[in-house]
């Protein structure tokens, strides 16, 4: 078996240029800003819980 990655083993084919990826970007829809809003009771449960569980795995040596 060779390593030999010549033209005629068909890599070609999936051969991608820099064009190719900027055609696309006109038929994007533009995102809309993502607004800061009052947190949630889930929200803010969850950061207390990732913080109550960091802090257990830093001071407790698990």
């Amino acid at each position: 078996m060779s390593d030999d990655r010549s033209t005629e083993s068909g890599d070609d084919e999936w051969a991608v240029s820099l064009a190719d990826l900027e055609e696309g970007e006109s038929d994007r829809p533009e995102l809309e800003p993502i607004e800061p809003g009052s947190p949630t009771v889930e929200g803010v449960a969850f950061v207390a819980l990732g913080v109550a569980l960091t802090l257990v795995v830093l001071l407790g040596g698990l």
